[in-house]
């Protein structure tokens, strides 16, 4: 009798605990420690991240896990919300109301993703602080302070425990455990570096220049409160980050090392995408003081990993080199992290092929159907983690992801833009129209749809109905709006 009770007391203080930590519910305990308001036109900061304190315990990293787990079912079974507006501006409108809420600690994906992934910062959120994407001073407002609160939280965090994770939780008013899902990041620093310059107007915001801006950036007093007081924090993160991932005697990254990226779901051996983050987060960090700077480097850096993961016979990047994907000349999708990153450009006629022909690839194969984009044209879940092969094989496999969708058809717009090229803006303007019509089917920016098209949902897992991610659907037709324009 008393194994019951205690097992009914436990399960109800994870949920307990789990509903009160996550910063999301109305009645959360958690707090904001670094709080932005609006002074003589810029944002102005109020610095309280001295109150933050990190719980690195093993109890504390259990709770977090059951915790996420907890979350991802309610948002199975308990609520997914579907927007009650009937047209695409109506649905976006609701969610940056629901997403991007100053109110709140963070800027997430939404639903079950209640903890700060800080990759949001510089892969699925970089066009955040986008000046040309129209919108209304209020909501500029709204995306600028969500943005720079998240980015101040996650580097109050680290300069209590420098240590790049890919997961910060809230596990208390002014508490926070860190946590690697599923292991050590490759594009955490790179996140946070990005922030910085982005929020500092050092950096952009967009794959390309189009358009004309709608609004200013109000962040550059406030972001340099935040330079001045974790310059040394950010100098030991990329220190520690460059320590365990590169390897100077191949001059790549190190061999046999499993890190946690975008497709953080999948066993892979030195990735494309863990290179090309890892050159950009270097050349952010010699652009912001914190190593000396080193072009010839860089240069280096960059020629040996086109030579290294570029299949010229097929025309796209090797994924990995993993003695499976060499092998197999493996693809995936988030090859197109080089448009983000600006690792290369679609407007170099020397690089142009690089996407011309990776594109090619993706159409031959169906990559792109029934719209864009999937990782690749299959599972391939025998090398995905085995708690997401047994309740999402497809997650990281032939899923589409809306996130990489919006990066492939701001690719067709370019190359459309720099070859001339009708069919590349035909192509974009049927994915564009796609993704309209599913938000009107679902209610929102799914996060992610099955192999054929429909809300990817199985026993264990419900894709995020309305998630943030809309922010990239906005930068593609604010980039198509400007090519009518001309």
């Amino acid at each position: 009798m008393i194994l019951p009770i205690i097992f009914v007391a436990l399960l109800a203080g994870i949920v307990g605990g789990s509903y009160l930590t996550n910063p999301f519910n109305r009645f959360t305990i958690v707090r904001r420690p670094f709080v932005v308001a609006t002074a003589l036109g810029t944002l102005q900061a109020i610095n309280e991240n001295h109150k933050l304190r990190v719980r690195q315990a093993y109890p504390w990293k259990v709770f977090v896990i059951l915790k996420n787990f907890v979350h991802i079912l309610s948002s199975r079974y308990v609520k997914s919300p579907r927007s009650s507006a009937k047209t695409v501006d109506g649905i976006i409108a609701g969610i940056h109301a629901h997403r991007f809420d100053p109110a709140k600690l963070l800027l997430i994906s939404g639903d079950h993703f209640s903890s700060l992934f800080v990759r949001n910062l510089g892969v699925f959120y970089y066009p955040m602080l986008d000046t040309r994407i129209e919108s209304t001073d209020r909501d500029w407002h709204n995306r600028q302070t969500v943005y720079i609160q998240t980015l101040a939280y996650a580097l109050g965090v680290y300069k209590q425990y420098p240590i790049p994770t890919t997961t910060v939780t809230s596990t208390g008013a002014y508490r926070a455990t860190c946590t690697n899902i599923y292991a050590y990041p490759p594009d955490t620093v790179y996140s946070l570096l990005h922030a910085l310059a982005a929020l500092n107007g050092k950096e952009s915001a967009a794959p390309a220049r189009y358009g004309t801006p709608h609004h200013t950036l109000d962040t550059v007093p406030a972001t340099k409160l935040l330079l001045d007081e974790y310059t040394d924090t950010l100098r030991a993160l990329y220190e520690h980050y460059r320590a365990t991932v590169f390897d100077p005697s191949t001059g790549l990254i190190r061999r046999g090392l499993h890190l946690s990226g975008a497709k953080d779901i999948t066993r892979r051996d030195c990735s494309f995408y863990d290179n090309v983050v890892f050159w950009k987060t270097t050349a952010l960090a010699m652009d912001q003081g914190l190593i000396p700077a080193d072009k010839a480097f860089l240069a280096t850096l960059k020629k040996r990993i086109l030579k290294t993961f570029w299949l010229e016979e097929p025309g796209h990047f090797l994924e990995d080199l993993s003695e499976e994907g060499v092998a197999r000349g493996y693809y995936s999708s988030e090859w197109l992290i080089v448009l983000i990153t600006g690792f290369l450009d679609p407007a170099d006629k020397n690089e142009q092929p690089y996407f011309a022909r990776s594109v090619a690839y993706i159409q031959k194969q169906g990559i792109d159907q029934p719209f864009p984009l999937k990782y690749h044209h299959d599972t391939r879940s025998h090398r995905q983690f085995f708690a997401v092969r047994i309740a999402v094989a497809s997650y990281g496999g032939d899923a589409i992801w809306s996130f990489w969708g919006m990066e492939y058809i701001k690719t067709l717009l370019l190359l459309h833009t720099y070859t001339g090229d009708r069919a590349y803006l035909r192509t974009a303007d049927q994915h564009i129209n796609s993704y309209e019509q599913n938000m009107l089917r679902y209610g929102g920016f799914p996060e992610v749809y099955d192999p054929q098209g429909n809300l990817l949902q199985t026993p264990l897992y419900r894709s995020i109905r309305q998630t943030g991610w809309v922010i990239g659907f906005e930068q593609v037709r604010a980039m198509r709006q400007a090519m009518r324009s001309k």
